[in-house]
């Protein structure tokens, strides 16, 4: 398994390490409710340096990023970013991701862990009449979340005078331990905070110098029941190469209005023949967890779609998830199938907290 450059100071800290998609990364410190809760009341920090960071540098880069993605990209000042799909042909997913402008010549992306490489071949694939040039510096980088409802504090902390002078979804470049860095606020909790791109060296003493402030170190198990409450999507789950950008509840990231972009014609094609599938959230009638996976049915048991993402939400006290289900389902609730069980539960909206 690869490990982060975080690796030894997670032994250091007792972290309980799993594999994540050939990395191995804490899936806990001390419990998942507890560092849920610290994110939710206080603040936390998590390793992200499994994700991938790809620059694209050169005269078109804002151009070609606007061609590649289906949000808006062309006019962005320097500091400025958005997040958006990144679609095959047919209006599916290759993968989401986050771009900032850095320089009118040069373009960061932030892709997931398991699609660096396939990301990587499909931009240099749709490279060749740009005047570009795409470097994959995913080895080189960390990246560390700060996220909670004190993160704010312990920023300014860290790097002074720039969280409130942070607009959301904007980056600023910094400098920690003599290394350069980028200070992005953005994050996957639906907390205050910000995501930190650094140099591998100076990554340990940021995560050492968050724990001595006080700020809970947080595994994947924290994150994922975050932005689950949050109905954030995750792609292997609510998004992948089956799914398209408007079924999955993406529309406002996608700009028909702007130039061509790689996926306009099928997702021009989708919406006028309407999706077939909507994703919604849903709340449990019982203490029953469903996971991604188990079917969804109507009351005559016929299927009717899939279940997405399920956890016991910490902050609601209740089981919560996403599903995928037919977009001319009228009911307000749906029957869950787990194996040999079968449960009840309420369709909400995909955001719960």
């Amino acid at each position: 398994m690869k490990r982060t450059a975080l690796y030894e100071v997670h032994k250091k800290l007792g972290a309980k390490l799993v594999d994540f998609h050939g990395w191995e990364l804490p899936i806990q410190y001390n419990s998942i409710l507890k560092e849920h809760v610290a994110v939710r009341e206080s603040t936390g920090i998590f390793d992200c340096s499994h994700m991938g960071q790809i620059f694209v540098k050169g005269k078109d880069a804002h151009k070609f990023t606007d061609f590649l993605i289906t949000n808006s990209f062309q006019n962005k000042e320097d500091g400025e970013g958005v997040y958006s799909p990144l679609l095959y042909e047919n209006g599916t997913f290759v993968d989401d991701l986050i771009c900032y402008a850095l320089h009118p010549d040069k373009v960061l992306m932030i892709v997931n862990a398991s699609n660096v490489d396939k990301d990587f071949e499909w931009m240099q694939k749709h490279s060749a009449e740009f005047d570009v040039e795409l470097e994959n510096a995913s080895e080189e980088i960390s990246l560390l979340a700060i996220q909670g409802k004190t993160a704010a504090s312990i920023i300014d902390q860290l790097f002074p005078d720039c969280y409130s002078n942070l607009k959301t979804f904007s980056v600023a470049e910094k400098t920690y331990a003599g290394a350069k860095c980028f200070i992005a606020k953005t994050g996957y909790t639906g907390e205050a905070g910000v995501e930190v791109i650094i140099k591998n060296e100076a990554a340990p003493a940021l995560l050492e110098k968050c724990v001595e402030l006080g700020v809970a170190p947080c595994g994947l198990g924290a994150r994922d029941s975050l932005r689950l409450e949050k109905g954030y999507s995750l792609y292997g789950n609510e998004i992948d190469d089956t799914t398209n950008a408007l079924e999955a509840g993406l529309k406002w990231t996608v700009k028909f209005d702007k130039g061509d972009f790689i996926g306009k014609e099928a997702l021009l094609k989708i919406q006028e023949e309407k999706p077939k599938r909507k994703l919604i959230g849903f709340k449990a009638k019982g203490r029953f967890i469903a996971r991604h996976g188990d079917i969804v049915v109507d009351k005559n048991e016929n299927p009717i779609g899939v279940v997405t993402s399920g956890i016991f939400s910490p902050s609601l006290k209740e089981p919560i998830g996403l599903a995928y289900i037919n977009r001319d389902y009228a009911e307000d609730s749906i029957i869950l199938k787990m194996n040999k069980k079968t449960g009840e539960a309420e369709i909400t909206k995909r955001s719960f907290v």
